[in-house]
């Protein structure tokens, strides 16, 4: 029951979203991975420069997605504050309390994997101050060992300082990059500082995807340089 209401929900937002945003954020997706036949369990972790990041990953998808609905983490004062809790529980996202072991506080995500579902997380922990990047949280390295779901690694670029103004504006240039979906390397996690080595190296696929791009970029200017400097 509620699987469907997650899911339709999902289905319309990404009605409105999408040409929303793909005119006032000048919105782009690249992707490395076939989006169409992606499929739960699935991690999908992301860096996290904007309240809005979730919508921006959402609608990365093609419409009717089978991975939708994702389930975001969210930070519990988020979650059961008046002001958000009604549009959070709508769209399926899930507490996440300081404080608890991971057994606890990933509870609801480990039985969402489980059942072959997709959860959305941002192993910084919260949103980025100025762009630069934080420590990996270590709870999406935790959910792969238990699970063994694949990783699937976004990298969104021009979210920061989203506002109403800059909004309707439409000052930002939003793309975002999606990866390969991945496994971490096989060990036996015997202490929760065991997993600090897999955390790092799920925020090292995120930040290879714009590494990548800005290569690219590089590329594709230097050749325009070349060839209007030859004709």
């Amino acid at each position: 029951m509620f699987s469907f209401i997650y899911r339709f929900s999902y289905n319309i937002i990404w009605l409105f979203a999408q040409p929303v945003f793909g005119f006032f954020f000048h919105y782009q997706v690249e992707s490395e991975e076939d989006l169409k036949n992606l499929k739960g369990p699935l991690i999908i972790v992301s860096d996290h420069g904007s309240w809005i990041d979730p919508f921006l990953i959402s609608i990365a998808f093609p419409f009717l997605s089978k991975i939708f609905p994702i389930h975001y983490g969210c930070w519990h004062r988020y979650f059961y504050s008046p002001r958000f809790f009604p549009w959070i529980l709508l769209v399926g996202a899930f507490p996440i309390k300081k404080g608890l072991d991971f057994d606890q506080s990933l509870k609801m995500p480990l039985k969402i994997l489980k059942n072959k579902g997709v959860i959305g997380l941002f192993p910084e922990g919260r949103r980025k101050l100025g762009g630069r990047p934080r420590r990996a949280r270590r709870g999406a390295a935790f959910l792969y060992y238990k699970t063994k779901a694949k990783i699937l690694p976004i990298k969104i670029g021009g979210n920061f300082h989203v506002g109403l103004k800059s909004f309707l504006l439409r000052k930002h240039h939003i793309k975002v990059k999606i990866g390969k979906v991945f496994s971490l390397p096989a060990q036996k996690i015997q202490s929760i500082e065991e997993l600090n080595k897999p955390s790092g190296l799920i925020m090292e696929r995120i930040r290879e995807l714009w590494i990548k791009a800005e290569v690219r970029y590089n590329e594709i200017s230097c050749w325009d340089c070349f060839s209007a400097l030859t004709n």
